[in-house]
């Protein structure tokens, strides 16, 4: 064989052996967190030039050598590495990096670098959003730092939260509440709004990024929006949940036999007869004849013990290079606890669904211009018993155990004369009331680049419309009610009309509805000159909104409100880390005199990246970014709570009592007219706010700390000036309002953050939110208290005013040598505090007592892992530094209203008595209305700490990834279970303590377990 024979065939057998050695890649690159294919996506081989980027539809196929290691990389996403041993389909799924997650965010009227932002901002990923309620509201609480909730209730379709900014700041007269932005559209609400279709959540906390909405800025900003479509091929997304609910923690009331025996006590412990036989109580504890000797637990009679809710979603996104879309589709349900009966005219279940849809265009008409075009809305119907949820419970608070039964035996409805009907007959007899509310949003936004004309500008122009229909229907009756007095010689029962009522159902319908138009024009600017970086906005909108809800009562408040707004931001940079920005408003209200509805709302802000100064270069491994920020700005609020109260600066007439004229023996009166209010010369509030904060990251950017500092004045709050003597021809009811009102604000938000990723398939998340704030009345508009511990001013706003309890007394000889208390006093009574020394305890011996029923800190703890698939997270949730008052009426006061009207619930059973002389008990020494006692005044003996700590959402899952799997069928599966208000930890623990102030007569909050499965197409 030849030299050159033999030298080709090596050549051939050694390019067979390399051939041998390489395999064949192929596969998609999509996002983890949403499936969604990444087109340009870059695959290279590790160590060599070789690679390529995906296609359209984020394919790829990549021949290597066997053994080589595949990087898969794509700008804002964490770079992923494969080993190439064998010829394979491999999908792969970039996470998001968080370091660059939040390089661009959402600030008002647009977006901007997260390192050039000075103002004080929090966001949220919309995913912890998801939770199994139906109200938006009640899954922020703790999420995010500086936002404070209270959620009152969780009646289905009722269980919103109030929401706050850094605390309130404002007193009642005006909105505390911040203003909620979705899509660029202020007012709008956010409570039905499907947490699948939002695609970012940001509030806005201090002057800087708040001034440029002007008179509606002052109490915070939230910033939604919802979620558009990608390039690629369509990616459909499917959720289902299915929860049962429970109630978090309901009040237990005491059985007839002991209502019986404590109001005996009640009565001989203050020397007086007792009212019931031993034989009665006997005949109640065997119920042997629960018709003439009932013993109800009406909670048990009138609730079940799960309730149910559904939430389905599906969605698909997707598009082409100049157009693309999303779409979805969404249902939330709930049944509440409460039992129904066996009527076939109307169906009273407690119920509520809600229909979501949402449909988000955006196309590129030219390389310039683009237009993005979304419609989305919800239709709720809500259904309960005519009589009312809040009624069921104080009908179960007003109905005695031992008086009447549910229902008698013979199918007649049970009423004592002088006490209410039975709760159960309310419950499942009194009728049905059905609301359907219909809400269409739209937004049509026109975006022009203006490169060609200056480079670097843009315009934009927005026009908006929402509407809201309301159809309220209700059927009701009131059943005739009967008194058993005893039974007839057949074992019968005989009975007498109480109520003579009716079976018909009566009928009445409530229609109303309102509008919103919303027009919105801006020039915006962007360019980089070198290490210089300016940006600039001037904006107008324009807002015309028609109320036409049941809340309006006249024609005032009839009138369209009408808001005007003129905006200018700039903004600059100098070598990405020296920052500066100015920002304006000049914004209208039709509220007021018309030379003054104008107000100028100018901020300032500035902003130093110190990790980036050489002299930080040794301890940049320790401290990754280190950034201080402040922010001085106004801002103002120009709403009011009344619809009805608006033009306050224009006087009214309305009819008067009468008016007398003539001496003394020779007088006549007249009707007429008098000024019912008079005009007074009013304007917007404004607060005055600054904001420091410092932002810093370490363990090469794992762990993320922001700290925010936040001190504000506010002034101009609109108040009646009781400070006007009554020498002036005013009266109470005639005073004028006037910007009167002077509060302060102080606090501090913290947020931690740590996110780490272990290995390529394990991962690990933190964080923590902490927000304290301290608010104080300055000026109120009251004239000077009496005596300086009784001024509201120095005190936090809607400070709680009462008597201090020094404790019970001990003694007949305590009493003798203490203050004089109103009515029978005894051992056992409480004993207050005689501040004024005068020798008699009254109004005057009154001072601040309590926190108050918002809490002053609010935190939130949220620990989460994940491993090959399966991942776990708990969220926890409390309050600090708030209390509520447990106030008097039924149930909390022991038998205010005789033997047989009031239930009372178990903690009565805690009391002083003589055998048990408890010198701290929960009831003092018990009495009944038959005695005159000063136990249940207002004091700190019933002021009770409300702090909490809950586990406020744990969910666990699995996911399986299809082509992994060598399942063609769908691209990613997820099945979870998830809990919402798991567990509540807490000092009080008779009902659940986020009730606030009340005798816990609520729909209390619920816990659900839940179970999802989640597919990706």
């Amino acid at each position: 064989m030849s030299k050159s024979l033999i030298t080709l065939s090596i050549f051939l057998l050694f390019c067979g052996i390399l051939s041998a050695q390489n395999v064949t890649i192929k596969g998609t690159v999509s996002e983890a967190e949403t499936g969604i294919p990444i087109p340009g996506a870059n695959v290279l081989v590790k160590g060599t030039n070789q690679g390529l980027t995906t296609n359209f539809d984020g394919n790829y196929q990549i021949e290597v050598p066997m053994g080589a290691t595949i990087v898969f990389s794509y700008i804002g996403f964490t770079s992923k590495e494969v080993h190439a041993s064998k010829s394979t389909i491999t999908n792969i799924f970039l996470e998001v990096e968080t370091s660059l997650l939040d390089e661009v965010v959402l600030v008002a009227y647009g977006k901007q670098k997260k390192e050039s932002v000075v103002g004080a901002q929090s966001t949220i990923k919309s995913e912890q959003l998801k939770v199994p309620v139906g109200d938006l509201t009640t899954a922020i609480a703790g999420r995010l730092s500086g936002v404070v909730a209270t959620q009152r209730g969780g009646g289905p379709g009722q269980n919103g939260a109030n929401l706050f900014i850094r605390g309130v700041s404002t007193f009642a007269s005006s909105p505390q509440g911040p203003l909620l932005v979705v899509d660029g559209v202020p007012d709008r609400s956010i409570n039905n709004i499907d947490p699948e279709d939002i695609e970012s959540f940001t509030v806005l906390k201090d002057a800087t990024a708040t001034a440029v909405y002007g008179t509606r800025g002052a109490n915070g900003v939230i910033l939604i929006t919802t979620k558009g479509g990608r390039p690629g091929k369509p990616i459909v997304n499917a959720e289902i949940n299915s929860a049962i609910s429970t109630f978090t923690r309901l009040p237990e009331f005491i059985d007839g036999p002991t209502f019986m025996s404590l109001y005996n006590e009640g009565q001989e412990t203050r020397g007086q007869n007792a009212a019931f036989t031993p034989e009665e109580i006997r005949l109640s504890e065997m119920g042997t004849d629960t018709d003439l000797h009932p013993n109800v637990n009406w909670y048990d009679k009138l609730f079940n013990d799960f309730g149910t809710n559904k939430r389905l979603t599906v969605n698909i996104s997707g598009g082409a290079e100049n157009a693309t879309y999303y779409i979805s589709a969404g249902y939330f349900g709930e049944t509440g606890l409460f039992k129904t009966g066996d009527v076939e005219a109307f169906n009273s279940e407690l119920k509520y669904d809600r229909f979501n849809f949402t449909s988000n265009l955006n196309v590129n008409v030219t390389k310039s211009t683009k237009i993005d075009f979304g419609v989305n809305g919800f239709i709720t119907n809500y259904n309960r018993p005519a009589a009312g949820v809040s009624q069921i419970f104080n009908l179960a608070t007003q109905t005695a155990p031992h008086i009447i039964p549910a229902q008698y035996s013979n199918g007649q409805w049970p009423q004592l004369q002088g006490t209410p009907a039975s709760p159960y007959m309310a419950l499942t007899q009194s009728g049905v009331t059905n609301e359907i509310n219909n809400t269409v949003r739209s937004n049509l936004r026109v975006s022009q680049d203006l490169n060609s004309i200056i480079d670097g500008l843009s315009a934009t122009a927005m026009f908006a419309f929402d509407v809201n229909s309301f159809n309220g229907t209700t059927r009701s009756r009131t059943l005739p009610t009967h008194w058993a007095t005893g039974r007839d010689e057949q074992g019968e029962l005989i009975t007498e009309i109480s109520f003579t009522g009716s079976e018909d159902l009566g009928f009445s319908l409530e229609r109303f509805g309102d509008r919103r138009f919303y027009l919105e024009t801006a020039l915006n600017y962007n360019k980089k000159f070198g290490v210089h970086d300016l940006s600039g906005l001037l904006l107008f909108n324009q807002s015309d909104y028609r109320d036409a809800t049941k809340r309006v009562e006249s024609y005032t408040a009839s009138i369209p409100y009408r808001q005007r707004n003129f905006v200018g931001r700039i903004n600059y940079g100098f070598q990405n880390k020296y920052f500066a920005e100015a920002n304006f408003s000049y914004s209208g209200s039709d509220n007021f005199v018309p030379d003054q509805r104008y107000g100028f709302f100018p901020s300032f802000g500035a902003g130093w990246v110190i990790s980036k100064e050489n002299f930080f270069k040794p301890i940049e491994d320790v401290i990754s970014l280190l950034k201080v920020r402040y922010s001085y700005g106004l801002s103002g609020n120009a709403n009011i709570n009344d619809p009805n109260s608006r033009f306050l600066y224009l006087s009214t007439i309305g009819e008067s009592g009468g008016y007398t004229f003539g001496i003394p023996g020779s007088q006549r009166s007249y009707t007429g007219y008098n000024e019912s209010r008079i005009g007074g010369n009013v304007q917007w509030e404004t607060s005055y706010r600054h904001n420091l904060g410092i932002e810093m990251n370490f363990l090469k950017d794992d762990l993320q700390l922001i700290v925010e500092l936040f001190k504000e004045r506010r002034e101009g709050i609109l108040l009646r000036d009781y400070t006007i003597p009554y020498v002036s021809g005013f009266t109470t009811g005639n005073i004028p309002f006037n910007n009167v009102g002077k509060t302060k604000n102080k606090g501090i938000d913290i947020t931690l953050d740590y996110n780490k990723s272990l290995s390529e398939n394990s991962y690990i998340q933190f964080r923590g939110t902490f927000n304290y704030n301290k608010n104080e009345a300055v000026f109120d508009g009251l004239p000077p208290w009496k005596y300086p511990y009784l001024d509201r001013i120095g005190h936090p706003i809607s400070q709680r005013f009462g008597y201090i309890a020094t404790g019970l007394f001990q003694s007949d000889e305590e009493i003798a040598n203490s203050a004089s208390q109103a009515g029978d006093v005894r051992v056992g009574d409480i004993r207050y505090k005689d501040l004024n020394g005068d020798g008699n305890i009254n109004s005057s011996d009154q001072t601040a007592i309590g926190y108050g029923s918002i809490p002053r800190i609010v935190y939130g703890i949220s620990i989460g892992g994940g491993y090959k698939g399966f991942d776990a997270s708990l969220f926890f949730q409390g309050v600090g530094q708030v209390d509520f008052n447990y106030s008097g009426g039924f149930g909390t006061t022991p038998f205010s209203q005789g033997s047989s009207y009031g239930n009372m619930y178990a903690n009565v059973l805690d009391r002083w008595t003589p055998e048990n002389p408890d010198p701290r008990p929960f009831y003092p020494r018990l009495s009944t209305n038959q005695t005159t006692t000063t136990n249940y005044y207002t004091s700190t003996w019933w002021i009770k700490p409300a702090d909490y700590l809950r586990l406020k959402q744990a969910e666990i899952g699995y996911t399986i990834i299809g082509d992994d799997n060598n399942i063609e069928v769908f691209e990613k599966f997820r099945i979870f279970i998830s809990g919402t208000n798991l567990l509540t930890f807490s000092t009080w623990d008779f009902w659940d303590p986020e009730l606030g102030d009340g005798r816990g007569t609520a729909y209390p909050n619920t816990t659900t377990y839940n179970l999802g499965i989640r597919l990706t197409f």
